[in-house]
């Protein structure tokens, strides 16, 4: 799967990054990892944050390699220097990404971006059909359009861990995303507006449905699926 290709990517060139601008200071006791030059201490320890919140997100909050991550470097590594700790995230960060490759653990929210790849392809192929069938009733692709946008809203939050109701419904769903910041205010207007007029077409209220009307719900909701989209691909903007 291509995402996870970028997200095992990334992981790895953290990992490398984590190894850069430091250097081995040796003791009769073995010795610890220091930044080359004093002012690049912050740069070092911003590298380590933003590899511990990477795995936050992709291996998860409360999974052994982020709580081992958090304590390797509160722990300066083996009580040796922060850098030293530093290093042994990236060390971390490459075990898990091997791990993942190997089948033996998988990436937080991975099963969330094929749901909303399958909605965002077979489920709106099957919308065009029916909008191409002219004996087809508008309501159908309208209520698809519905059916696609409440999976790919139940798979963002359940991918970003968004805690959601026991029967959610596209506009609970909408509302918990929107609680969790992972919605805009026109995201929110948008999936209002697809969800009257699938609620129109699931209650019969037909004489408000046309095919203009369905082909309008088809392109906003390819819009809305391309934004959830973005939301599992946040790895290219962390630690930047």
């Amino acid at each position: 799967m291509r995402r996870v290709r970028e997200v095992l990517g990334y992981a790895r060139a953290q990992a490398a990054e984590l190894q850069l601008d430091m250097s081995w200071k040796s003791s009769e006791y073995g010795g610890w990892w220091a930044a080359t030059e004093p002012q690049l201490a912050p740069r070092i320890a911003a590298r380590a944050a933003a590899a511990m919140e990477f795995l936050r997100q992709y291996a998860g909050a409360d999974s052994f390699w982020t709580e081992r991550a958090n304590a390797v470097y509160l722990n300066k590594g083996d009580n040796q220097s922060p850098e030293s700790g530093a290093r042994a995230i990236g060390e971390l960060l490459l075990a898990w990404a091997d791990q993942v490759e190997a089948g033996v653990v998988e990436i937080v929210g991975s099963r969330g971006w094929e749901e909303v790849g399958v909605v965002s392809t077979d489920v709106m192929v099957q919308v065009r059909r029916l909008l191409e069938d002219r004996l087809a009733h508008p309501a159908a692709p309208i209520v698809l359009c519905g059916a696609a946008l409440e999976i790919a809203l139940r798979a963002v939050g359940d991918a970003r861990g968004v805690p959601l109701p026991d029967r959610p419904t596209l506009s609970t769903l909408t509302t918990a995303l929107r609680q969790a910041d992972l919605l805009t205010k026109q995201d929110v207007k948008d999936l209002e507006q697809c969800g009257g007029l699938r609620n129109a077409a699931a209650h019969g209220n037909f004489e408000d449905l046309s095919l203009e009307r369905a082909g309008l719900m088809e392109q906003q909701t390819n819009l809305i699926l391309r934004r959830l989209t973005d939301l599992q691909q946040t790895v290219h903007t962390q630690g930047e």
